[in-house]
C-alpha cells in the first residue's frame, strides 16, 4: 500500500502540469536616479496593450538601486509577454506627460524597439516564455 501511494506521489510530481510554467527575469537599466520607483505592466495578450490596467497580466512596482531594477517572476504560464515600464519619480503611479502627450518620465518597452513611428506593437515587444525555462527581458529606459 505504501508503495502504491509513493508511486502516485511521484507520478504527480513528475506530471507535465508543473512544466507548463516558465520564468521571466527582468532587468531595467538607465534610470536617471535612484529616486522614486519603477512601474511596469506585463501583458500576455495584445488586448489593452500598452496602457490598460484591466488587461495587463501583472502590474508591478519595483525599487531602484544603483540605477537599475531587477526582478524574477516564477510560475509564468507559457506564452508571449510584452512589458512597458516607466520611472515614477513622484511615486503617484502615473506617467507624467507634456502638453502634446509625450512622456516626461523615462520609459521603455521590452525588446527596446525603435519609437520612430510611435508606440511599438505588442508583437514587436513580446518574447516567448517557454515552460521550464527562464526568459530574460532587458529594458533600457529612454
Amino acid at each position: 500500500m505504501k508503495l502504491a501511494i509513493l508511486s502516485l506521489l511521484l507520478l504527480f510530481n513528475l506530471s507535465p502540469i508543473q512544466e507548463e510554467y516558465g520564468k521571466i527575469e527582468l532587468v531595467i537599466s538607465e534610470t536617471s536616479s535612484d529616486q522614486g520607483v519603477i512601474q511596469l505592466l506585463i501583458f500576455d495578450q495584445e488586448k489593452g496593450w500598452p496602457e490598460s490596467l484591466d488587461d495587463a497580466w501583472k502590474i508591478v512596482t519595483l525599487s531602484i538601486e544603483n540605477g537599475s531594477s531587477k526582478k524574477t517572476f516564477t510560475e509564468v504560464p507559457a506564452g508571449k509577454y510584452a512589458i512597458i515600464v516607466f520611472h515614477d519619480h513622484d511615486e503617484n503611479g502615473q506617467i507624467r506627460k507634456n502638453k502634446i502627450g509625450y512622456p516626461l518620465d523615462n520609459f521603455g518597452f521590452s525588446n527596446n524597439p525603435s519609437l520612430l513611428f510611435g508606440v511599438p506593437s505588442f508583437e514587436k515587444c513580446s518574447q516567448k516564455v517557454t515552460a521550464g525555462k527562464t526568459t530574460r527581458f532587458e529594458i533600457d529606459l529612454r
